[in-house]
């Protein structure tokens, strides 16, 4: 049997994938695992109107702008986890609210398992980031949370 496993990363911090390899291998050991790694852009539009608290700037972004960002991500993302330790690797990137998209990702992929990195907790996050706490609470699989070191 295949365990079906989805590691979400943050293509700008590499940490995210590079922190969760010790526990990967310990699941690949005496596994056969199918590896679908992912990202997730932020809807740009909603990014930059809540940043300038000013929704008509949407309308002025380049249309191509979120096919280029979903493009560069998919670049970083492929180069970020290029190995072959793991046998082949899927890749998707997807585009929306982070943990939406992990919990949509992992449903149509049927996933096992979810092996995700959380952030050095602030006082405000109680010991889980957001999206972490959200994938937890909501995903219908198994869900690994890697502590920093």
């Amino acid at each position: 049997m295949k365990l079906k496993i989805l590691v979400p990363v943050d293509v700008e911090e590499p940490r995210s994938w590079t922190e969760i390899l010790p526990e990967l291998r310990q699941h690949a050991k005496g596994n056969e695992i199918e590896l679908t790694v992912s990202t997730v852009v932020p809807e740009l539009g909603t990014v930059i109107a809540q940043a300038a608290q000013a929704a008509p700037l949407v309308s002025t972004l380049p249309a191509d702008l979120k096919e280029k960002a979903l493009s560069v991500a998919r670049s970083r993302l492929t180069e970020l986890a290029s190995t072959t330790e793991f046998g082949p690797i899927h890749f998707v990137v997807r585009s929306g609210t982070i943990y939406s998209e992990i919990l949509q990702t992992a449903e149509e992929m049927s996933v096992d398992l979810i092996v995700l990195k959380s952030h050095m907790p602030g006082i405000g996050d109680y010991l889980l980031g957001p999206n972490a706490a959200k994938i937890v609470r909501h995903s219908r699989c198994s869900v690994l949370v890697v502590r920093p070191r």
